[in-house]
């Protein structure tokens, strides 16, 4: 598959602007607001396997999101605000449908597995998954029942992939969803784009790290 860095430190800026205004343009119904008091931070797969220039699947805009989600972290931190991050790991059952589909497995041993240690991670809770949603065979929806979570804001990889996913099944559960564009990255800028137009119309705030940290 052919892969484009379509977001740069350079290019940041203008591009996010860009995006709000297409986005703007597509759901007119009253926004849901955001409040840090009702909600939690979601970080997806932001693994070595994603995130190294060596590796097959890496996201060449990936690097930019580092310093957004640690941003978005230390914010959630300092509210006191629950945070969850996942790691994808491909099932071992030959006849599972990932397996079948990406023929790439990603074994829990591997250190390509691994979140990227330029991730501000701590001690938050690491939720292993094997499908796109992270919450198919996880305890994400028992952990925010628990916490009170009303809200929940999705960041990480890939945008159309496991972010879009996790999103998704996130409405259906009845959360209202949040979703980082410039938070969460893929392999192209259509990709990207597709979500953040699909999501908008139908399951989620498309929004900033900026509408967030306000800064």
């Amino acid at each position: 598959m052919i892969k484009e860095e379509y977001l740069t430190k350079e290019n940041h800026l203008e591009k996010i602007k860009d995006w709000k205004n297409k986005i703007s343009k597509i759901r007119g119904y009253k926004k849901i607001h955001f409040e840090i008091e009702k909600s939690a931070l979601l970080v997806l797969d932001m693994q070595n396997v994603f995130l190294s220039p060596s590796s097959h699947a890496f996201i060449p805009s990936s690097l930019v999101l580092l310093p957004i989600i640690n941003s978005l972290i230390n914010h959630f931190e300092n509210c006191h605000r629950p945070i969850f991050f996942t790691r994808h790991i491909t099932c071992e059952d030959e006849k599972d449908i990932m397996l079948k589909w990406w023929k790439s497995p990603i074994s829990l041993d591997n250190p390509a597995s691994s979140l990227s240690t330029q991730l501000n991670f701590g001690s938050h809770e690491i939720l292993i998954k094997s499908k796109y949603s992270a919450f198919i065979n996880t305890s994400l929806e028992e952990n925010l029942r628990k916490n009170g979570i009303k809200q929940v804001l999705i960041t990480g990889a890939m945008s159309h992939l496991c972010c879009e996913s996790t999103a998704r099944e996130a409405f259906m559960k009845n959360f209202e969803v949040f979703y980082a564009i410039d938070g969460t990255a893929t392999y192209t800028e259509l990709l990207h784009k597709g979500t953040m137009f699909s999501l908008t119309h139908g399951f989620a705030e498309c929004i900033t790290a900026k509408d967030i940290i306000g800064v």
